[in-house]
């Protein structure tokens, strides 16, 4: 009796699980036909775009193809006018670039040796000038990176000394300020003393003591607006010269600038350093 009856249950549990798979099956196919019929409604409306994009992407080609042919016309009439063709101006532009890698090479000195290259800053400045009178310059492009090599020479020269840098003398047994300013490497006149004095009067408070191991600044050229006093000079003569004011009559005008320092106008010594206004 017990194996007819789990033979029984067995048999009622295949049969229910059987017509729960049929439904499943049933319930399957009828949403693979509904996915079926919503990927062809799709499958149409992607066709549908694909030729619409299709149409958009020729009318695209031919639009460009016109503003090439348009392009090329226009570089061809600036190429006329700047009489010169691709190529030229690519040499061109690495012409420049040669420039501001030079400008480069001398940012890297320091002030004394940029000081010694200022004919080298001078060729740099007048290369440029060159180049901004070719009519290649006047391309957007070009013009901009030629401004660009301005603003670094501008910058470098702001950085050279506007006089030479001061030089250095360690003080030596028997050395005295009169001795070290007749030296030839400084101002090959013993009557300049004065300046070494006043340039380091931080370290020297008797300009008849200095000490060996010292080391002293020796101020070499002038500032721009000045003029250094030599053995031989007075007021008038130094008006009278070409590079100051070419007239002897205007030395009232620096005895008035630099009444601090002069106290009587016929007397004036050497190193004395003067305002020229």
């Amino acid at each position: 009796m017990k194996k007819l009856g789990i033979i029984t249950l067995a048999a009622s549990v295949l049969f229910i699980v059987s017509s729960v798979y049929a439904a499943e099956e049933k319930m399957s196919y009828e949403e693979y036909q509904a996915r079926l019929s919503e990927c062809q409604e799709r499958e149409a409306t992607a066709k549908a775009q694909i030729a619409d994009v299709e149409s958009e992407i020729a009318s695209t080609r031919a639009e460009i193809s016109d503003v090439a042919k348009k392009a090329e016309a226009t570089d061809k009439e600036i190429y006329a006018l700047i009489k010169s063709d691709k190529a030229g101006v690519e040499e061109f532009s690495k012409r420049i670039d040669a420039v501001s890698d030079q400008i480069r090479g001398l940012q890297m000195l320091s002030g004394e040796e940029l000081y010694k290259r200022q004919d080298e800053v001078k060729g740099i400045e007048d290369k440029l000038e060159e180049l901004k009178r070719n009519p290649i310059s006047a391309l957007p492009e070009i013009a901009s990176k030629i401004s660009g090599v301005e603003g670094m020479l501008a910058r470098l020269k702001d950085k050279m000394p506007k006089i030479p840098p001061p030089k250095y003398h360690t003080v030596v047994r028997g050395d005295c300020l009169w001795n070290i300013a007749k030296k030839k490497d400084y101002y090959d006149d013993p009557y300049m003393w004065p300046r070494i004095y006043g340039a380091n009067k931080d370290k020297i408070k008797d300009p008849d003591l200095i000490y060996p191991e010292q080391v002293l600044t020796v101020p070499i050229g002038v500032p721009p607006g000045h003029h250094l006093v030599v053995r031989g000079e007075w007021l008038s003569k130094i008006a009278g010269y070409t590079n100051v004011y070419n007239d002897m009559a205007r030395w009232p005008k620096i005895y008035e600038a630099n009444k601090d320092q002069v106290r009587d106008p016929n007397l004036i010594y050497p190193a004395q350093l003067l305002v020229i206004p």
